[in-house]
């Protein structure tokens, strides 16, 4: 081990960048050949070594550059690999520091300081999680053989049990209680997806995430989760079934009863809220994740043909398309969580930021929602005004004390610390933002593009038109059309209506990394974000 003192020509970069004298592009090479010195020897790291690379964040000059981020970004990531070693008293200051700079930041210093943070997350998944094989054969079986496991051996069904469909999902009722759950693969890989689902659920009856969240019983018959009904169901089926491809569940006492349901009271939505947060901490200190907590896409339309399927990124702070309706059917509810078919292994160290950041924006939404379902009428545009203004339905006392809640809950399940400061992230002051914009329909346009058209056929280019309003047909690829699906919280093909919203997940998000790699390390003091 090499305990020799930094070398002349490292301490003159230092002293260069801590008195601001390096230009742009010299103040990056600085910080490159920083790095690489301070990886090869961590014992010749010292107190100027890291105010040389913290005075980058400072230095003026360089906040209004078109390449700023890359910069900042270089700097956040070369403090973030010394101080990911903890070698000794000094480095161990390094993450602390950062996460303090991290809350009074913003812009491309926030973005560079959250996504270096975010790279201090573990890259292992989960141990001991099931195993899913590439082919399942279904079991073959009447609708009677489901049935039957509805109830316990030896205990006869109820006579006045009756059938109904909610979405793919075919439920068996009685007046006071859902006795059971047959639901449907919708395209060939769905398949898969629902058969993940029944493995999940068994998986966690075994590994709970908590008391608090409850998992619904899954069917299994000769060691099969996964079955193919052969004969006709109660009830005519809706056409967007895949064949018969089902999973059956004994559901627990919640499942469907989500929070932005009209008449939830105060309790109820805070407990579901609350319960779900905490769960998803456990989860996500595991390696696991909830890959869609509620639906949340960029562009809908351009789902076949864009890489990212259409699919939100928030950290690219882009338009959120139609978040209303996003946000009808949640995936937790009175329960907790809920559609295990979404529950994934954490593949990369991003992950970890990634996924906070998302179920902080969904929780948000579906909060968002619980105020809008108060009278879903009100939406859109009206005679009076050019957009419809619900900001009266809101209640800014109870919204605060979700998003508070949401976070304390879900970084006491991922840290197991007891106590959270949201002081620091000035969650007020984002309150009478989101109720600013999600209260005012302003966005409500979308474009379908000549490109997206030319790639339906006829039948699709007429149904996609009628199912959003569209009575005279026009005529297809000739140009653009304007439709009214909103609300969405941007203008189409622009940055998201709330960008302070976007901030607040990057601090959140790269604290809560921080915070849990502090955690691992031993290392409890200066986890304060203020």
């Amino acid at each position: 081990m090499n305990h020799a003192p930094p070398s002349s020509a490292r301490i003159r970069e230092e002293r260069l960048l801590i008195n601001h004298s390096r230009d742009f592009s010299a103040a990056y090479m600085s910080i490159q050949y920083i790095g690489r010195q301070a990886a090869d020897y961590p014992h010749t790291v010292t107190h100027q070594t890291l105010d040389a690379l913290f005075s980058v964040f400072e230095t003026a000059g360089f906040e209004k550059a078109k390449q700023a981020f890359f910069l900042y970004h270089e700097a956040a990531c070369t403090l973030v690999d010394i101080g990911r070693t903890m070698e000794n008293e000094i480095i161990r200051t390094i993450v602390p520091k950062l996460a303090t700079l991290l809350i009074k930041s913003s812009g491309n210093r926030l973005r560079a300081l959250s996504q270096a943070l975010g790279r201090l997350a573990d890259n292992c998944p989960a141990p001991d999680t099931p195993s899913f094989p590439n082919t399942i054969t279904p079991l073959d079986i009447q609708v009677s053989g489901l049935v039957e496991k509805f109830t316990p051996p030896g205990m006869a069904l109820p006579t006045e049990m009756q059938w109904t469909w909610k979405g793919r999902s075919l439920i068996a009722r009685t007046e006071t209680k859902i006795m059971g759950v047959i639901k449907f693969a919708t395209t060939l890989d769905n398949i898969n997806e629902i058969h993940w689902e029944a493995v999940w659920m068994d998986w966690f009856s075994k590994n709970p995430s908590g008391a608090e969240n409850l998992v619904p019983k899954p069917v299994c018959i000769r060691d099969r989760y996964l079955f193919n009904i052969t004969d006709e169901l109660p009830e005519e089926s809706p056409g967007t079934l895949y064949g018969s491809a089902c999973i059956v569940f004994i559901p627990c006492p919640g499942y469907y009863e989500y929070p932005n349901l009209e008449g939830s009271d105060r309790e109820q939505i805070q407990r579901s809220f609350f319960k779900s947060s905490l769960a998803l901490g456990r989860l996500s200190s595991q390696g696991l994740f909830h890959t869609a907590l509620i639906p949340l896409f960029h562009n809908r339309v351009q789902q076949n043909r864009r890489n990212d399927n259409g699919r939100y990124l928030w950290e690219h702070a882009g338009r959120l398309d139609q978040w209303l309706n996003s946000s009808l059917f949640p995936n937790f509810a009175a329960s907790g969580l809920r559609d295990f078919e979404h529950i994934a292994c954490q593949t990369k160290r991003l992950d970890l930021e990634h996924y906070t950041g998302e179920y902080l924006l969904s929780f948000i939404l579906v909060a968002g929602s619980c105020f809008r379902n108060k009278a879903p009428h009100r939406r859109g545009t009206d005679n009076s005004q050019p957009h419809v203004d619900t900001r009266d339905l809101f209640c800014p006392d109870l919204f605060e004390s979700l998003l508070t809640g949401v976070c304390e809950h879900y970084f006491k399940g991922l840290t197991e610390f007891e106590t959270f400061d949201p002081a620091p992230f000035n969650i007020p002051a984002l309150i009478e933002k989101l109720i600013e914009k999600m209260g005012r329909d302003e966005h409500m346009q979308e474009a379908l593009r000549v490109q997206d058209q030319l790639a339906m056929d006829d039948e699709q280019f007429e149904q996609f038109l009628t199912e959003r309003g569209v009575t005279d047909i026009p005529a297809k690829g000739e140009k653009d059309i304007i439709l009214i699906t909103g609300p969405h919280l941007g203008e189409f093909n622009q940055p998201i209506s709330i960008p302070e919203l976007i901030e607040f997940l990057f601090k959140f998000s790269a604290f809560c990394v921080s915070s849990l790699f502090l955690k691992k390390h031993h290392c409890t003091r200066n986890l304060s974000p203020g």
